[in-house]
């Protein structure tokens, strides 16, 4: 007797996606900052992730869009000023000066409207950053760079498809946030 078929599975994650005129100045920092042994994230994958889920159901699915539909998040300005490195993993990131409380709120109020869903929150402290590059080996001197001001007006869900040339990004949905 054969068991049933898994049900699809989509691979997932919330996040602040740049509006098309901060994806140039973002590309232009991947290229200059990204060293030569280092991948470089597609320009197209750029953003901030607010809360990985990871493989889940279209049933899933569905409970992860109403509780994201049920927050009441308010729009702020993200400046982004800062590039540094994660060794162990291998990250080049950049990332803002402080955290803005809007973001601080929005991502602490998701992580808890997802979890009746399945979704298990990391317990390290929430650090929002770009991913410019993975693979680094060493460390990369931190930095600070002219500030790139991202005002952000809502978050994303968004579907992560590995192809034979890494990984790409959909966006699915869109919630917009307060003004």
């Amino acid at each position: 007797m054969s068991s049933p078929p898994e049900a699809p599975r989509q691979r997932l994650f919330f996040a602040l996606w740049p509006p098309l005129e901060l994806v140039r100045p973002l590309a232009a920092l991947v290229h200059r900052h990204t060293p030569a042994q280092a991948r470089p994230v597609h320009t197209g994958n750029l953003h901030v992730t607010l809360a990985f889920v990871g493989a889940v159901t279209a049933d899933t699915r569905a409970c992860l869009e109403q509780a994201a539909a049920s927050l009441q998040g308010e729009a702020f300005e993200l400046i982004l000023e800062r590039i540094g490195t994660w060794p162990g993993p291998g990250i080049l990131w950049l990332a803002p000066g402080r955290c803005p409380p809007a973001l601080q709120r929005l991502a602490t109020d998701l992580q808890q409207a997802l979890q009746p869903c399945g979704y298990v929150p990391e317990q390290r402290p929430y650090l929002p950053h770009v991913t410019l590059a993975r693979k680094l080996k060493g460390l990369v001197p931190g930095t600070t760079i002219p500030p790139l001001h991202w005002p952000v007006r809502e978050f994303v869900l968004v579907d992560s498809v590995t192809g034979p040339a890494g990984p790409r990004y959909q966006v699915l949905a869109r919630w917009p946030l307060a003004t």
